[in-house]
């Protein structure tokens, strides 16, 4: 068998296996994947994504795509993974992974030293159209200080996300500061400017499906804060004019502020069955 180790050269050979979805994020600086085949058959892959890089005692690794067809394929794909995670000493590897799917992977990651159990994702989806049925969305004030991404200047977010990241707040993804303008969808993410300064940013990103994610929702102040709702309310309205009603939105509650969105948007929303874990790693 082949193990072949995947980079930007290589993963659209790969793409329809692991969906354009997760593809994509091959060749972000934080993310690492594998895919063992036996002459042109696939018999498993996994994608992962480095976190905590800056502290170098508690670094992880978050596996989130993981497939695979038997057990032996399973250990070659996790010894290629041991193998590249010690090299950057990693402290914790963590898993995240749809249960519907999952029932040989759960198992042989118990058998590899993880510790899994069954729970509610982060992740919870509405469509727009869901989404434009809801009196928030309209009653909200509009705000001269919020914008439109696309009239900010690059050297504005370039700063403003700095910023950000310095106060702890990277959104979803650590290597936000390394994504292109392009890779946010600047007509709908939203920022609000007060005495020329960039103090809340509300990013979008539309994955090759068409789902848009939300990357990154946070303020610098009181005064941003209290201008939030009017920032939410501007980009769904604004993707209601762009996109179809039935495009769907990703909201991940992974802090605070996106778990507020989530019950204030979808109170009744459930985020689906997922195996999460963690092992320690040496």
């Amino acid at each position: 068998m082949e193990m072949v180790r995947l980079d930007v050269d290589n993963v659209q050979d790969f793409e329809e296996y692991l969906t354009p979805d997760m593809a994509e994020n091959i060749g972000r600086i934080f993310f690492r994947g594998i895919v063992l085949k036996n002459e042109e058959q696939i018999q498993g892959g996994m994608v992962w994504e480095y976190r905590n890089t800056a502290i170098e005692d508690k670094k992880e690794s978050h596996i989130v795509f993981l497939r695979i067809k038997s057990e032996e394929a399973a250990d070659a794909l996790l010894d290629e993974y041991k193998d590249q995670i010690s090299r950057e000493n990693i402290a914790v590897s963590k898993v995240n992974l749809p249960a519907k799917a999952g029932s040989l992977e759960k198992k042989i990651l118990k058998e590899k030293g993880f510790k899994i159990v069954l729970d509610e994702g982060d992740e919870i989806v509405a469509t727009l159209s869901e989404i434009a049925a809801i009196d928030f969305i309209h009653k909200v004030k509009p705000s001269d200080k919020v914008r439109p991404l696309v009239t900010a200047s690059q050297r504005g977010l370039t700063t403003s996300i700095r910023r950000f990241l310095s106060m702890g707040k990277s959104g979803v993804t650590e290597d936000i500061a390394y994504l292109p303008r392009s890779y946010f969808e600047n007509d709908i993410s939203m920022y609000i400017e007060e005495e020329g300064i960039i103090t809340g940013l509300f990013l979008f990103h539309r994955c090759p499906s068409g789902r848009i994610k939300i990357i990154l929702m946070a303020t610098l102040n009181k005064e941003s804060v209290k201008i939030l709702p009017s920032m939410m309310a501007a980009a769904f309205n604004a993707a209601m004019l762009i996109y179809s009603a039935e495009t769907e939105v990703v909201i991940n509650r992974h802090n605070y502020a996106t778990l507020a969105l989530g019950e204030k948007l979808f109170p009744r929303s459930f985020g689906i069955p997922v195996y999460t874990g963690s092992r320690p790693e040496n």
